[in-house]
C-alpha cells in the first residue's frame, strides 16, 4: 500500500508554512532542525531564491519544461528545412546549435522523423539505424525526445500510404522506440496528414473512425510502458471505439495564440474545451505556438507577442507539460524574456506562487521574466517542505512533505524512494515507499472556479534499515527502466542537496 497522505490546504496554512520554513533556514543548503516530544527530528526546507547559487537558472527535470524542434529525413538525416540546413546529422551538435540559437534552458526536443521515401514500402535497415544514431546523440546531451513520424512534409507531393502502411511501420518502429525510451518523453500519433498533424493526408484517414481506431490500436500497443501518445483534436481522440487505448492518449496544440488565431481550438467556446480539462489532467500534454514572420512567409505566421501571463493561465490550466520555445522566437519568446511578472500579478492571476521565488534571501521582493515563470514551472516542480526522522532500535522512521508548485501532475511513472547515504553518499539502505508521484497534484485550475488556495501536501512514510555511524537521508525519483540512463528527479530546494541522483534531506 502506498505510504502516502495527502494534506489539502487552508490559505493559512500555505502562507505560514512558507513563511516558517523560511525562517528556519540557517544557510544555503542546509534546513532547521528541531525535535518533538514523540522522537521526530524535524528538518524544514525551502525553495529556490533568485539570490541563491544559480537561483535564475533553469531546473533542469526530465520530460518536462521548454523544448527545442529538429526535424531528419530518415533515408540521410537531413533536413526537409532550409533553416535548418545547419543542423547536423549528429543530434548532440544539433542540440549545441540549438542551445546557442534559442539560449539554454531546455531539456527536451520536439524530434521528427520523415519516412516520405518508404511510405508505401518497409523502411530499410539502414534508415532505422540512422534513427538510433539521433537517439544516441539526445542520450549524449541528456535530452528527451517529443517524438513524431510523418511522410508528407508540405514541401514534396503528398504519399498515397494506407492504413496498413502505417501498422507495418509502426510495427517496425516498435522495438527501436522502446530501446530508447528513457530518450523518448512521448510519442505523438503523427503519420497523418502534413507534418503529422492528421489534416490534408491523400486518402483523408484521419477523418474516418474506423482508420483512426485502427491506427491508434496499433500506436498504443507499441508505446512502451509509461509512455504516453498525443493526437491534435478533440474530435479526433473522440473517434476512437476502442476505449481501452485512450487513458494513453493526451494532446499536443500546435497553434497556440490564446484563441486568436483561426486554428487555436484549445479556447472555452470551442466544443473539445471539456474534453482537453478531462484528459490533461492524467495525460502528458505538449504545444507549440505559430512561427512568426520573421521565421516564416506562410500567411498562418503570427507576429504579435503573445501575453505570458494569459499564456501561463492557459497552459496552467490545462495541465501543460511541454512547450517549444523555437516557434515564435523572435517575438513572443523575446517579449516573455523582457517583460518582467511579480508575485502579487501571479497570485492574483491565480497561479502557482513557488517558495521563495519572488523573494531574495532577505525577504525582499524581486520580479522575474515572463520566460523564467513559464521555464519554471511548465509540467511538475517538486519541492521539500519538511523532512522527519526518528531512530527506533534498528530503524530509521523517515516522513517527507512535499508539494508540486507546477502546472501539471508528472505524467511518467517513477518509484518514490527513501534512502539511507553514507559519508561517501553510497546507498547503504533504502525502500520503496509505494506512493505514486502521479497523484501530487498541482493547485486548482486558474481559469475555472476550483479552489486556488495552493496545492496539497504530501506525505511519503517510509522506515529504512538503520547503519552504524552518521547517515544521510534521502528522497530518490530514479528512472525505473534505465536506473542508469535515465535522469533522476530533483526538488526544487535551495536547502536540498543533490547527490548521485538522491534529494539529500536530513543527517540521522
Amino acid at each position: 500500500m502506498p505510504h502516502e497522505h495527502v494534506e489539502l490546504p487552508s490559505r493559512r496554512r500555505m502562507l505560514g508554512a512558507g513563511l516558517g520554513a523560511a525562517a528556519g533556514i540557517a544557510a544555503f543548503g542546509a534546513g532547521s532542525a528541531t525535535a518533538d516530544a514523540r522522537g521526530w527530528r524535524r528538518v524544514a526546507h525551502r525553495g529556490i531564491r533568485p539570490d541563491d547559487p544559480d537561483g535564475r537558472g533553469a531546473l533542469a527535470n526530465p520530460r518536462r519544461g521548454f523544448r527545442y524542434e529538429m526535424s531528419y529525413n530518415a533515408v540521410d538525416l537531413t533536413s526537409p528545412w532550409p533553416n535548418e540546413a545547419d543542423h547536423s546529422p549528429d543530434a548532440a551538435r544539433t542540440l549545441e546549435t540549438l542551445e546557442r540559437e534559442y539560449g539554454p534552458g531546455a531539456n527536451l526536443t520536439q524530434l521528427y522523423f520523415y519516412l516520405w521515401e518508404f511510405a508505401t514500402t518497409d523502411i530499410p535497415q539502414s534508415a532505422l539505424d540512422n534513427i538510433e544514431s539521433v537517439f544516441r546523440g539526445l542520450r549524449a546531451k541528456g535530452y528527451a525526445a517529443v517524438l513524431r513520424f510523418a511522410y508528407d512534409d508540405g514541401v514534396r507531393e503528398g504519399r498515397r500510404y494506407t492504413v496498413q502502411d502505417i501498422q507495418r511501420h509502426i510495427r517496425q518502429l516498435a522495438p527501436l522506440v522502446a530501446r530508447n525510451s528513457d530518450v523518448v518523453a512521448v510519442w505523438q500519433a503523427g503519420f497523418l496528414g502534413a507534418w503529422g498533424e492528421w489534416h490534408g493526408s491523400y486518402y483523408q484517414h484521419e477523418n474516418y473512425p474506423d482508420a483512426v481506431t485502427a491506427i491508434m490500436t496499433s500506436l498504443v500497443a507499441a508505446l512502451p510502458p509509461g509512455i504516453h501518445t498525443q493526437v491534435r483534436y478533440a474530435e479526433k481522440r473522440d473517434m476512437i471505439t476502442d476505449r481501452s487505448v485512450l487513458d494513453r492518449v493526451g494532446f499536443h496544440n500546435d497553434y497556440i495564440t490564446l484563441g486568436e488565431g483561426l486554428w487555436d481550438y484549445y479556447v472555452p467556446e470551442n466544443p473539445g474545451w471539456q474534453r482537453y480539462l478531462e484528459v490533461s489532467g492524467t495525460r502528458a500534454m505538449d504545444g507549440e505556438m505559430p512561427w512568426d514572420k520573421g521565421q516564416s512567409a506562410d500567411p498562418y505566421a503570427w507576429s504579435t507577442v503573445i501575453p505570458g501571463l494569459a499564456a501561463a493561465r492557459r497552459l496552467q490550466t490545462l495541465r501543460w507539460d511541454s512547450l517549444s520555445i523555437v516557434h515564435n522566437a523572435t517575438v513572443t519568446v523575446p517579449g516573455w524574456k523582457a517583460a518582467e511578472v511579480r508575485e502579487q500579478e501571479v497570485r492574483d492571476a491565480l497561479l502557482p506562487v513557488s517558495d521563495g521565488y519572488f523573494r531574495d534571501r532577505r525577504g525582499r521582493a524581486v520580479a522575474r521574466t515572463h520566460f523564467e515563470y513559464l521555464r519554471d514551472h511548465l509540467g511538475y516542480r517538486i519541492e521539500v517542505r519538511e523532512a522527519r526522522t526518528a531512530v527506533r532500535g534498528d530503524r530509521v522512521d523517515v516522513e517527507v512533505d512535499v508539494v508540486n508548485r507546477g502546472f501539471a501532475a508528472p505524467k511518467h511513472a517513477r518509484p518514490v524512494r527513501l534512502v539511507l547515504l553514507d559519508a561517501g553518499d553510497a546507498v547503504v539502505a533504502q525502500a520503496d515507499t509505494g506512493a505514486d508521484w502521479r497523484s501530487w497534484q498541482p493547485q486548482g485550475r486558474a481559469e475555472t472556479g476550483v479552489d486556488h488556495t495552493g496545492p496539497a501536501t504530501y506525505t511519503v512514510r517510509g522506515s529504512l534499515a538503520r547503519h552504524s555511524g552518521a547517515v544521510r537521508v534521502g528522497l530518490a525519483l530514479p528512472d525505473p527502466a534505465f536506473p542508469a540512463r535515465g535522469r533522476a528527479v530533483r526538488c526544487a530546494n535551495a536547502s536540498v542537496r543533490w547527490a548521485t541522483g538522491v534529494n539529500v534531506l536530513a543527517t540521522v
